[in-house]
């Protein structure tokens, strides 16, 4: 195990092509998906989103983040990570939102389905689109950086507000929990980038994202099965 080389993250060059479809991407896809959303229910506009994640990213980068070398150990962000989910889920617990009809076969199916493929998706583009600036220039610049930082979050920002909160209805955003639930989860998604540049393999960014999806369910009796089709 000692003799394994781990990925590096820095080692992929981007191209002028990848700021722009990070810079489309950021800015676009969020209103799509709404906008499908509002027209088809969710299942279309997440199937495209999945797809942009697995499928733009391997044909852009050569990888993924899965199936790399693990490290000898976990970052060490990786637990900060964890202990920060945890937190948000404390959070979250609070200010949540129960579903007065459980369907329990529904929530199974969010369980076993859902909350698995979103948490080892959903990095892999936010990463994307980060990565394709920071690492543009052949050595790293500030404004380069920023700028990743800025689509990053913007898109991370704009996915909630304009997608997911449209119907992933587990925990209320208002009052004191609801607000410190949204600050926890904004850094655990900073945290992500950390992480992934220590380690070279998502999985240490798909457990606490995880964990996030799945633990909501087991108090709010939530399915997203409702919301695949309108």
């Amino acid at each position: 195990m000692s003799g394994v080389k781990t990925y590096d993250p820095t080692s992929w060059r981007p191209k002028h092509l990848d700021l722009l479809l990070s810079a489309v991407i950021a800015f676009s896809l969020p209103a799509v998906a709404g906008w499908l959303y509002d027209l088809s229910g969710v299942l279309i506009p997440m199937l495209i989103y999945y797809s942009l994640a697995w499928g733009l990213v391997k044909l852009r980068r050569g990888v993924v983040g899965y199936g790399t070398p693990f490290p000898k150990k976990p970052p060490k962000w990786f637990y900060v990570n964890v202990l920060v989910i945890l937190t948000a889920l404390f959070f979250a617990y609070q200010a949540r939102i129960r579903v007065e009809e459980v369907d329990r076969f529904g929530v199974l199916l969010t369980a076993l389905l859902w909350a698995p493929v979103n948490a080892s998706t959903e990095q892999i583009l936010w990463l994307y689109l980060f990565d394709s600036w920071d690492l543009y220039p052949e050595k790293p610049r500030l404004r380069y950086r920023l700028a990743g930082l800025v689509f990053f979050a913007a898109f991370v920002g704009l996915i909630h507000t304009m997608f997911w909160t449209k119907f992933l209805h587990v925990a209320s955003p208002e009052g004191f929990f609801g607000v410190a639930f949204v600050l926890m989860t904004t850094i655990s998604g900073f945290i992500h980038i950390v992480v992934w540049r220590q380690s070279g393999n998502m999985v240490f960014t798909f457990i606490p994202h995880f964990l996030l999806n799945l633990g909501p369910l087991f108090w709010t009796g939530y399915s997203i099965v409702p919301y695949l089709w309108r």
